[in-house]
């Protein structure tokens, strides 16, 4: 899992003559349904489940996603916060990060991939919840 996360940051920056710009938005207990960019993958019955009545407009979000891309197969590796944001970060199964169960810190030998974008002359920064 690992090796094809790095391949894919690897990839992105050699199909570019400048630098893309990356920016990753993970969300918190989130229904894809509720972002345009997702619904437009799905059917009607799937997509307005709670009726059209319902649906909140994220032009911004789906910009950033038809002039970039989305994950339309995505699964959490652990069903509590910390173990999953450190495989996230990491490409690593939880129990490899040092973070196996909630309010334990990443191993320091564990490369994340805002570590290897910085060392490809990214600038990174976070912002939100974090728990690693």
């Amino acid at each position: 899992m690992k090796h094809l996360f790095l391949l894919f940051l690897g990839g992105i920056s050699l199909l570019a003559a400048d630098p893309p710009n990356v920016v990753v938005i993970q969300t918190d207990e989130h229904n894809l349904r509720t972002l345009g960019c997702y619904r437009d993958h799905m059917s009607p019955d799937q997509a307005f489940v709670w009726g059209k009545g319902n649906k909140v407009d994220t032009p911004h979000i789906d910009s950033l996603a038809r002039d970039g891309l989305i994950c339309t197969n995505y699964f959490a590796s652990s069903p509590v916060c910390t173990p999953s944001r450190a495989s996230w970060v990491s490409g690593l199964y939880p129990q490899a990060t040092g973070s196996p169960s909630n309010n334990l810190p990443l191993k320091d030998s564990v490369v994340t991939f805002a570590e290897v974008l910085r060392k490809r002359g990214y600038a990174t920064s976070y912002l939100g919840k974090w728990h690693l």
